[in-house]
Formats: structure tokens, C-alpha cells, sequence
């Protein structure tokens, strides 16, 4: 059964609804023809095998946890309401992030991040204020006083003009935290006697122990999707049958469950066309093993490289050649100067001359590059604009 905190949320979302709909635009939009093809095409998206079966996988996968947790008495019908929510929203999640897994080059890194978040201090105070709930009038007026000030921050954080109402709103907000969590306990300090501890401890429990016991099925799931990719890959070159499950045989015996490793291997089109060209299964054993080795000495120089600008950082060092140590900013600035020069060639071969204004036209912002928002970059053009330099 839904709590009053929940229907007047349902009832503000229904408000909303009705709202738009009476807005002849959003009708007209609605109601037309662009928009019900749109919505057949998402709903056949939807109905492809690559969205259902992992869909119907990982339903059959909670359904295991949920018949081992009845065994282990960690669940029963009382907590039905917080076990579909957790599958229509953070296992729903969950599944379309597996990319997580093998980000960073590190699978551990996923389950770290993905259980602390569970058990981490927002899950627990979001339970905490949870378990005192007003009647639907006082439900209905608090969550409108709460977003109105959350809706002018999300809007303040896109005008830096409005800085300190942004500020302003999110100090009511905290007031209003702070409120809501102080009349919380004391209303647990009041109805102690009547709180069923047990049943609040396997409620706050659900979904930690649901999470861990999908975070295997997720571990899986990103294998196979990261092993389907190169499957394809292979398939789609000019190679025979023959050949192509040589190099699957080869991929499977060499890195096992890597699921970064196996998501990399996409990336680098020399092993992936050496692994084709491969005449016995040895031989593309022996490409595969090339990739872990150049992946490995990859790495090793990323570690190498932060263990140096952690040690040089700030120094005024030079080394034998007068370089400074202290090269924080060089890759940066290498990445910064290669979209430069993709810039200005892109206007060389449109018109014939490069640009002497190409850094107002890029905003002077190389912060995606690394860059401080001062990134110090400047632009010469020689005379007839056929050369340039920095």
C-alpha cells in the first residue's frame, strides 16, 4: 500500500500532467502524427531482442535472489512495495550503466562504487526521514514548499546571474532537511514501543542485499555485451567461418572474464586486424597476448606518469635537457593544440586559408582538453593565412 508521502507525489506528478495537457501546443504535439510514430518506434526499440532478453534475464535473476532471501528469512510479502521500486528504478539503472564496469580500466572500481552507494550516508538518511510520514494534506503542502525552491536552483544553476539566488534556495533547502529530520526523531523517540525493529531492519537491508546479488548477473551481462562487440567486429570483416571462430576461441582462452580488457580490444584496430590475418589458433593466441602486453605496459606508463606530476607537482625542477619536471599540463596542452589544428584545417579545406580568429570562435575554452578556463594558448597566422603557429 502506497504511503501518503508517495501519493502526494502521485497526485503533484497528475497535477502536472493535467497541466500540460491543457496546453493546446502540448495537444497538438501530443496528437500528432510525428509523435505516434515516435512512440511505435520506441515501443518496437523496446521489443528488440538486445533490450527484452537482458530485461527478462535480469527479472529471472531477481527472482533467484528473491526465493534465496525467502529461505535466508530476509523477505517476505511485506516488503513487496520496496522490492518492485528497487527494480523499476535502481536495478532498471543498473543494467543500462553496466559500461561502469569495465570503465577507469578497473572492474573493482564498479562494485565499490555501486555498493557503497547503497549502503552510503544519502541511502541511509533518505530511509531514516522516510519512516515518519504526515497525513496527505501536510504531505500534499511540504513537498510543494520543497520544490519550489529545488526547481529555482536547477534554474539558477544555468544563470550565473542568479548565483546567489541559487545559494539563497539551497540554504532553505537545508533548513528544510534539517526540520524534516528532526521531527523524525522525535517521533521515532515518541512511538518507540510501537516500531517494529526487525521489519525496519530488513526493509533498510532490501535493498543492499539485492544490489550485491545483482552486481554478478551485471558483471556477466557486461561480458557478454563486451565479447558480442568484437564478435561482430570479427564477423564483419572479409574472413572465413573458419577464421572467425579461431579468433573467438582465441579471445575466450586468453582473456577469460576481463571485461575492460575485452572492451578495449575493440579499440585497437592493429591487434583486431592482426587477429583476422591470424593463420593458425596459436598465432592468434599470440596476437591476443601482444594486446594484455601493450595493454599492460599502457598502464604501467599511466602510473608512472601520475606517481611523477604527484612528485613533481609545483616544482621548479628542470631535468639534463632543461625541461621542467613539473609537466602537469603537458598532455593537456598537447590535446588542446591537436583540436586546434582539426579546427584550422577543417576551415583550410573549406575555403582555402586558416582562420586568425579561430580561438574567439572556440571561446578561448580548452577545458575539455584539460585546460584552465586561462589556458594561456595563443594564435599567430602568417600573411596570405596559408600557415599559422602558436
Amino acid at each position: 500500500m502506497l504511503t501518503n508521502r508517495e501519493l502526494a507525489a502521485l497526485i503533484w506528478i497528475g497535477v502536472a500532467v493535467l497541466c500540460l495537457l491543457a496546453t493546446k501546443s502540448v495537444r497538438s504535439a501530443l496528437l500528432s502524427r510525428s509523435m505516434r510514430s515516435s512512440l511505435v518506434g520506441v515501443v518496437k526499440a523496446f521489443l528488440k531482442p538486445q533490450i527484452l532478453i537482458p530485461l527478462v534475464a535480469m527479472l529471472a535473476w531477481i527472482g533467484l535472489e528473491l526465493s534465496i532471501g525467502v529461505r535466508l528469512e530476509l523477505w517476505n510479502p511485506a516488503l513487496a512495495k520496496g522490492t518492485i521500486w528497487w527494480t523499476l528504478g535502481s536495478a532498471g539503472v543498473l543494467l543500462f550503466n553496466y559500461t561502469q564496469i569495465a570503465s577507469n580500466g578497473d572492474d573493482r572500481h564498479f562494485f565499490r562504487r555501486t555498493i557503497l552507494a547503497t549502503v552510503g550516508v544519502a541511502a541511509f538518511v533518505e530511509f531514516f526521514v522516510n519512516l515518519y510520514v504526515m497525513s496527505l494534506p501536510l504531505e500534499l503542502g511540504f513537498q510543494m514548499v520543497v520544490a519550489v525552491p529545488s526547481v529555482m536552483v536547477a534554474v539558477a544553476r544555468q544563470k550565473p546571474e542568479l548565483q546567489s539566488v541559487k545559494v539563497f534556495c539551497e540554504r532553505v533547502l537545508v533548513l528544510i532537511g534539517l526540520a524534516l529530520f528532526a521531527l523524525v526523531v522525535r517521533q521515532i523517540y515518541t512511538h518507540w514501543h510501537q516500531l517494529d525493529a526487525r521489519e525496519l531492519l530488513l526493509e533498510f537491508m532490501l535493498p543492499v542485499w539485492l544490489t550485491v546479488g545483482l552486481v554478478p548477473f551485471l558483471y556477466i551481462f557486461s561480458i557478454y555485451v563486451a565479447y558480442d562487440a568484437i564478435f561482430r567486429r570479427i564477423s564483419g570483416d572479409e574472413t572465413t567461418r573458419r577464421s572467425r571462430w579461431r579468433s573467438r576461441f582465441a579471445l575466450l582462452s586468453v582473456l577469460y572474464f576481463r571485461a575492460s580488457a575485452v572492451r578495449r580490444f575493440t579499440g585497437y584496430l592493429y591487434f583486431t586486424t592482426k587477429l583476422g590475418e591470424a593463420q593458425t589458433f596459436r598465432a592468434a593466441r599470440a596476437v591476443v597476448a601482444n594486446f594484455l602486453d601493450e595493454l599492460s605496459r599502457t598502464e604501467k606508463a599511466k602510473l608512472d606518469e601520475e606517481r611523477r606530476s604527484r612528485r613533481y607537482s609545483g616544482s621548479q625542477e628542470l631535468d639534463d635537457e632543461g625541461r621542467r619536471l613539473d609537466r602537469r599540463e603537458f598532455a593537456a596542452t598537447m590535446d588542446a593544440l591537436r583540436w586546434l589544428a582539426t579546427c584550422q584545417m577543417g576551415w583550410h579545406r573549406k575555403g582555402g586559408r586558416y582562420r586568425r580568429d579561430m580561438l574567439k570562435i572556440l571561446g578561448h575554452d580548452f577545458t575539455r582538453q584539460g585546460l584552465p578556463g586561462e589556458s594561456g594558448v595563443s594564435l599567430h597566422v602568417a600573411r596570405g593565412d596559408q600557415s599559422w603557429y602558436t
